[in-house]
């Protein structure tokens, strides 16, 4: 009824759980990076430009204007680009009554910032 040595079975039972989890973590790793790939991969280079200077200059939420400004194009240009990135997931539109009044980064984008600025770069 019970097999003897049961410790040899519950070490190999251990040994699978490792393999397995590093496996697993393996995967989600893969993943994370075809996510974030997909992401960009859609974006044009402007688009690409776009979202570097957000994140380097760390406006985590900004309104178009105020970009517009900074980067001397007008503000119906920062609109479509900020269009395209929340199609993308990577910006999210803040609206107050029904208009869109400015963005914030989105949570990928602030958890990827570095990886996103060095595959943009």
């Amino acid at each position: 009824e019970n097999p003897p040595h049961p410790e040899i079975w519950i070490n190999y039972f251990l040994r699978m759980m490792v393999l397995y989890s590093k496996k697993v973590y393996e995967l989600s790793k893969e993943s994370e990076n075809d996510e974030l790939d997909g992401s960009l991969s859609y974006l044009n280079a402007k688009e690409k430009e776009f979202l570097a200077f957000l994140l380097k200059k760390r406006l985590y939420e900004f309104t178009p204007i105020e970009v517009s400004k900074m980067l001397g194009v007008t503000n119906k240009t920062i609109i479509n680009r900020c269009a395209k990135l929340v199609n993308n997931g990577l910006l999210i539109p803040i609206i107050v009554k029904t208009r869109i009044r400015s963005y914030r980064l989105s949570d990928f984008s602030k958890t990827n910032e570095k990886k996103i600025l060095k595959k943009i770069s």
